[in-house]
């Protein structure tokens, strides 16, 4: 009976984390995709979105070369790679659980922070260029729409389709704050809710790892 959980455990270990190394180049290209097309914006952001997309590419390759790493392990049946494996997932369902409890207490106050952000933003002239940017990227415009802009002419980042070359106030899009607080709610939102599955799936991976492990320490010591 034990042989044959064994060979269970063994294969789910494999293919699952052979699904995790894909995972994690996934990850790695969103990351680079996130640093590529939002690079103009961060400056706007005053939360290090620059070292954010880092930190995923970062996460992308540890993912990748743990999740190798595990098949391996259980290819060979290395302890020592199992255990490393174990401890390092446990390690990063960690970081995971803290990262989870940090994006749903900034959902608390999205609205608050995005709208403090961007009225900033918006009023400094040095950040225009960065905020027509971001108004291309959301298709929004100002603050709180064509008003923000007063008597001003409104910039081409304002319309989908300006007419003569210039934005008229009738076909602008909405104001940015409502735009981008609905934006980081759904996106906190779903990440919150992909971060607690994978926290769960690597809680099994670090007990069918360590389940390993034993049971080639047991086999061993009992041949």
């Amino acid at each position: 009976m034990c042989c044959a959980i064994e060979f269970v455990v063994k294969y789910v270990l494999i293919i699952g984390n052979i699904v995790f190394a894909l995972l994690g180049l996934a990850i790695l290209g969103l990351g680079i995709a996130a640093h590529v097309n939002f690079k103009d914006i961060y400056e706007l952001i005053p939360v290090g979105l620059g070292a954010l997309s880092i930190s995923i590419i970062t996460l992308g390759c540890i993912i990748f070369v743990i999740s190798t790493l595990a098949c391996c392990g259980a290819i060979r049946e290395s302890r020592c790679m199992l255990m490393f494996y174990a401890l390092f997932m446990a390690i990063l369902a960690g970081v995971k659980i803290y990262l989870t409890v940090l994006i749903f207490g900034f959902l608390d106050s999205a609205s608050a922070t995005v709208t403090r952000w961007l009225i900033n933003a918006f009023n400094n002239e040095n950040l225009r260029p960065a905020y027509n940017t971001l108004e291309s990227l959301f298709k929004c415009c100002g603050t709180t729409g064509a008003g923000s802009y007063g008597n001003a002419m409104l910039p081409k980042s304002c319309c989908a389709s300006p007419i003569d070359n210039q934005c008229q106030a009738e076909t602008s899009y909405s104001g940015c704050i409502g735009e981008l607080t609905s934006y980081f709610e759904t996106f906190g939102e779903s990440i919150g809710a992909v971060l607690i599955v994978i926290i769960i799936i690597e809680l099994v991976c670090v007990l069918a790892g360590l389940f390993l492990s034993c049971q080639i320490r047991r086999r061993r010591y009992t041949a």
